[in-house]
């Protein structure tokens, strides 16, 4: 902002953030002394006595001070812990005996995460926020509380309420070489779509994962919508040889502006044949189809014959009920969640390994509700 567009003066502002400094100080001061004095109460709650107290009761004696410090919302403070000579003192009521941040700012900091925020830049908003330096490691293990979900996620059943499954990759940067993520989505018969899993590979590889969900319970199917994937093809023609396949339109159509090339006739050309996959039927289609032929055969004969080829892979959709026509004519809802996914881990940089490439696919799901957690409900 600049100075002239401030509602307060300059003095005002400087006076402002000393007063909140000044707080922030002596808030913290507080805190300190608040946490100091209960780990006094819990001490001379083990002991039974006070300060040089002799009583029958006494239970041990004290052994002087250690320091430690310990993050928290308020800022990283310097804490006087108690010692006891004998017997041991466990502050477990306050924090964990090796803790150095409290739940409050870890959960912070896996949120953080969670937005896109890579893990030196948490680290770094860390120490702006709380006073502490923070290692990008340490922000990387925080964030493998997703391991046990994400396990229980992939070994819960599916329930057969998917009519219809979507299947798309993307690449994600990797020390070393990159990675290619694939995901299985599937949609329900409101149309809502949950991602029903995902694999890391080297490239469009997704045999395995087809195989456990279908064993998870992914059955009743009755379409699977991806692009020509020659991967994704063979993994269905294994896993679910009996389910009509639809080749994505979309990626047919942007295949033929490519084989066109940049000409003069390509919008209308390619515009003509978008019109074949609103036709009422498939016979209708295919007629539509005949007479594109006969128009542009004798202007661009390759692109014509390649985007003729095997046509009836993308009019798969013909066999759904019309209201599912629109739906599943294209992979267009599982790319623009790939899209989303893409610019959120793009941010994050370049991963070490795979395991931590699953943490942020999963985590970047489960913030944006694509996957159940429990799909039986």
């Amino acid at each position: 902002m600049k100075p002239s567009e401030c509602s307060l003066p300059i003095e005002e502002i400087q006076r402002q953030e000393i007063f909140w400094s000044w707080l922030d100080q002596h808030v913290g001061r507080l805190v300190r002394g608040l946490l100091e004095m209960a780990l006094e109460g819990l001490v001379h709650e083990r002991l039974g006595a006070a300060w040089n107290e002799q009583t029958p009761e006494r239970r041990g004696h004290r052994n002087g001070y250690r320091r430690r410090s310990l993050m928290t919302p308020h800022g990283t403070l310097t804490l006087r812990v108690p010692r006891i000579r004998r017997g041991g003192f466990d502050p477990a009521m306050i924090f964990e005996r090796y803790q150095r941040r409290i739940a409050d700012v870890d959960r912070l900091l896996r949120h953080a995460c969670l937005l896109g925020v890579s893990t030196r830049d948490t680290a770094r908003l860390a120490e702006q926020l709380f006073g502490g330096a923070l290692s990008h490691q340490t922000i990387s293990h925080l964030m493998r509380w997703l391991d046990a979900e994400l396990a229980r996620w992939r070994s819960q059943p599916i329930a057969p309420i998917y009519p219809v499954v979507h299947i798309d990759g993307m690449h994600v940067a990797m020390v070393g070489s990159g990675r290619t993520v694939m995901l299985v989505a599937g949609r329900r018969a409101d149309g809502h779509l949950d991602v029903l899993g995902f694999c890391v590979s080297t490239g469009e590889q997704c045999t395995a994962l087809l195989a456990d969900l279908r064993q998870r319970g992914l059955e009743g199917v009755q379409m699977i919508v991806s692009d020509e994937s020659g991967a994704i093809r063979a993994a269905l023609e294994r896993v679910y040889p009996e389910v009509p396949w639809q080749h994505c339109l979309f990626h047919r159509l942007a295949q033929l502006r490519r084989d066109i090339g940049v000409t003069a006739y390509r919008d209308a050309m390619v515009a003509e044949a978008a019109c074949l996959f609103r036709c009422p039927s498939r016979l209708a289609a295919l007629e539509a189809a005949t007479a594109w032929r006969e128009r542009w055969e004798s202007t661009a004969p390759i692109a014509v014959a390649h985007f003729l080829e095997d046509l009836s892979d993308s009019l798969s959709f013909y066999d759904l009920p019309v209201n599912w026509w629109k739906r599943v004519r294209t992979n267009n809802p599982l790319e623009r969640l790939i899209r989303s996914l893409r610019e959120r881990l793009r941010i994050m940089g370049c991963f070490h390994d795979e395991s931590a490439i699953e943490r942020a696919v999963f985590g970047q799901l489960l913030r944006r509700h694509k996957i159940r957690l429990t799909h039986n409900t």
